[in-house]
């Protein structure tokens, strides 16, 4: 018996999500407009924005793609020229503002790690582009900041210690990036291995030179410490894993190397966020299916898949990961037309992998709805607790 299946293309076309405001719980700055504007638009989709590099990027389906979406929207014709001509035409705020509205942002976590004077601050949004912003620490930077006034491992995490309890007040999140650094694999050390490598550590450290991390010890340490206060002061930790720059490891970014943090004691339902996850998006899902306190996040995987991985990536989540441990986030840095294409297909995404799930019978189009604003949007309010603890839910429109 032949069965008319409905074509994949269609998925999506029923389900209208835009009403659906994404809570945006991780992003990055964006550029000051002199930078904006001196920028080539290549290098917003990649990783690797080196001149080697480039050539190739405009090759890429996530450039392609992105490239016809944004003549879409500033009605220009679909080639690289008319793009760079048309988006320079506008006024930079302005423009930023026309395309956070347009995406239906509602709020925004920032990661502060990158220290530039071409960045926006934190405190730069709310006035600009009329959203809920919040701050997110990268603790490896905060501990870089206090290497110069401490001459012992044991006082430098004190103070360290001393200072997350100051900021916890105040900011949305911690994030570690660790898995660029000594990877995931989160272990202990005795004092006299962290007093070892911390003392190697400053002797290979020029005035001149600004400090990276990559000791083990030291980070491992670093990280029991800042878990410690975060489940103390209530906070989110975020672990980078998986797919991003060409100074990252692969092979050490695998979430499944945070089984020792997630089978501490003392850190039992800490709430802690994989990003990204591709391409350990099983992995990812299966932590959350098994810890009351893990959570995973898509952003970066999209938009910057083709549509297929997209969905894939999606459909690998939901595998096993409950729909209120589900994230979207952007993902996005440096222009606002890199939000708008990450919410753009977000939306799109969501909408297409949950009308499958329906015609699958794994939901309900009643079901399909309420995961929709779960993972656009409540999930994060209520993890981070920006939001009310209930919120008004949106309706979402199903033709």
């Amino acid at each position: 018996m032949i069965v008319n299946l409905p074509d994949v293309c269609n998925w999506g076309e029923r389900m209208h999500l835009t009403s659906i405001p994404i809570y945006d719980h991780h992003a990055y700055s964006l550029f000051k407009e002199e930078r904006w504007r001196a920028e080539p638009l290549e290098h917003y989709f990649t990783q690797n924005p080196s001149p080697e590099m480039l050539p190739f990027v405009r090759d890429s389906l996530f450039f392609r793609r992105s490239l016809r979406d944004l003549a879409e929207f500033f009605g220009c014709e679909p080639s690289l020229e008319a793009l760079e001509e048309t988006r320079r035409r506008h006024n930079y705020p302005e423009l930023a503002r026309w395309l956070f509205a347009e995406a239906n942002i509602s709020h925004l976590l920032i990661e502060d790690g990158q220290s530039s004077e071409d960045l926006w601050r934190a405190e730069t949004y709310a006035p600009h582009l009329a959203l809920g912003v919040g701050r997110i620490v990268q603790l490896e930077a905060e501990l870089e900041k206090l290497l110069d006034h401490h001459d012992s491992a044991s006082r430098l995490l004190q103070a360290f210690e001393a200072h997350l309890r100051g900021l916890a007040p105040s900011v949305a999140a911690f994030k570690s990036v660790v898995a660029y650094r000594s990877g995931l694999d989160v272990g202990r050390h005795n004092l006299v291995e962290l007093e070892r490598a911390y003392s190697e550590l400053r002797r290979s450290l020029t005035s001149s030179q600004t400090p990276r991390i990559t000791s083990k010890p030291l980070l491992d340490s670093m990280l029991w410490m800042a878990l410690k206060v975060a489940s103390e002061t209530g906070k989110v930790v975020q672990f980078h894993t998986g797919y991003g720059d060409p100074t990252l490891d692969m092979r050490l970014a695998n979430p499944l190397g945070l089984r020792t943090v997630l089978e501490a004691p003392e850190l039992h339902g800490q709430k802690i966020v994989l990003l990204h996850s591709y391409p350990y998006v099983r992995e990812a899902g299966y932590l959350a299916s098994s810890y009351p306190g893990v959570y995973l996040d898509l952003g970066l995987t999209i938009p910057a898949g083709s549509v297929h991985a997209m969905r894939t990536a999606l459909h690998e989540a939901t595998h096993l990961a409950p729909i209120r441990k589900v994230l979207f986030s952007t993902s996005a840095r440096h222009s606002p037309e890199m939000f708008w294409i990450a919410a753009r297909w977000g939306r799109r995404i969501v909408a297409q992998v949950l009308e499958q799930a329906v015609y699958n019978g794994d939901l309900t189009n009643e079901e399909a709805e309420w995961a929709a604003q779960r993972i656009l949007s409540l999930n994060a309010a209520e993890l981070y607790g920006t939001f009310a603890s209930h919120p008004t839910e949106p309706m979402v429109s199903l033709c």
